[in-house]
């Protein structure tokens, strides 16, 4: 109970700073950072369970939750959701297939390219679905910068793990 509600907490912080925070009119995208962070947390423990393997089932509805908050704030209902949930299976998937120890290095490739195509796919879907204008080269380096800025408080809040 303690630990759901330790999440709860991190996570209204999370996306207090998300939207309190800008830069130059950039805003952040702190949303996947949870979802990368549960993800490490959740399939390599502190304590290995013995013979156990771990569920996806958890993680992913934990994105998919991400993306619904993440929707809820912007009043649109659908893209968040879309682009969380396919981007935490991705990772799912990774986590689940890579068994060598990560490096900071590694880790670092994996949130940048990890949020580069959570933008993407959420762009993607405004595009498509409601029709919004935009600039692609703007679009592509806005996706660049928040992901590289995202790369640091990632690694400091996984710090040894895996």
């Amino acid at each position: 109970m303690i630990l759901i509600f330790k999440w709860v907490i991190f996570t209204f912080l999370i996306f207090f700073a998300e939207h309190i925070l800008t830069f130059k009119g950039l805003n952040f995208n702190f949303s996947f950072l949870l979802i990368y962070i549960f993800v490490i947390k959740y399939f390599f423990p502190k304590t290995e369970q013995k013979k156990i393997a771990p569920s996806e089932a958890l993680p992913v509805l934990f994105s998919s939750g991400i993306g619904l908050i993440e929707d809820l704030f912007q009043g649109i209902i659908g893209p968040a959701i879309i682009s969380k949930t396919i981007t935490g299976s991705l990772l799912i998937i990774l986590v689940k297939q890579l068994f060598f120890h990560w490096t900071e290095i590694f880790k670092a490739f994996i949130i940048l390219i990890f949020t580069v195509i959570d933008e993407t796919i959420y762009s993607l879907i405004m595009v498509y679905f409601f029709n919004f204008n935009t600039e692609y080269i703007m679009l592509l380096k806005n996706f660049f910068i928040k992901g590289l800025i995202n790369i640091p408080l990632a690694l400091i809040l996984t710090w040894r793990k895996p």
